[in-house]
């Protein structure tokens, strides 16, 4: 039986809640098609933009004697930006953290499933894929998209 979405999203949940200063996350992807009601998913009880979310984009599968699983995973970050207090480099700090975290993931976690780029090899499994800054109606925040590979193997 294969891993599901759901207990892969979880453990990245749990991952990035450890990290401070990451705000609300989400184990999927919010679907809201008004801007503001979007980014009050992210705000915390001081009214602060901070958060995440995660989704799958996709599952390919490889054989190369078993038969392996390519989870790649997407998690996109908000941070209301407030060029006073240097945001930018808070974010950019932030998505560093996270990278790391992944990065530095246990090699293995139970249930047949790790971090590991197993489509290319040479990449680590996570990415950094986008950096920018959007209007979410009326708010603008800063964006990134982190892209992480969790390989399974499936016997």
């Amino acid at each position: 039986m294969t891993v599901r979405y759901s207990t892969i999203a979880a453990d990245i949940k749990a991952k990035l809640e450890s990290i401070p200063g990451t705000g609300l996350v989400h184990a999927y992807e919010r679907q809201v098609i008004d801007p503001e009601k979007f980014i009050n998913l992210f705000k915390d009880s001081r009214g602060k933009v901070c958060g995440w979310e995660i989704t799958r984009s996709a599952a390919p599968e490889s054989y190369t004697g078993p038969v392996n699983r390519h989870h790649q995973m997407l998690i996109k970050g908000y941070l209301g930006l407030q060029d006073a207090v240097a945001s930018a480099s808070a974010f950019q700090d932030l998505c560093d953290d996270i990278c790391d975290l992944f990065r530095e993931a246990s090699p293995a976690v139970p249930g047949g499933w790790e971090y590991r780029n197993g489509l290319e090899p040479d990449k680590t499994p996570v990415q950094l894929a986008l950096i920018d800054d959007r209007f979410f109606g009326k708010v603008l925040c800063h964006h990134a998209v982190i892209s992480i590979t969790i390989t399974e193997r499936i016997f």
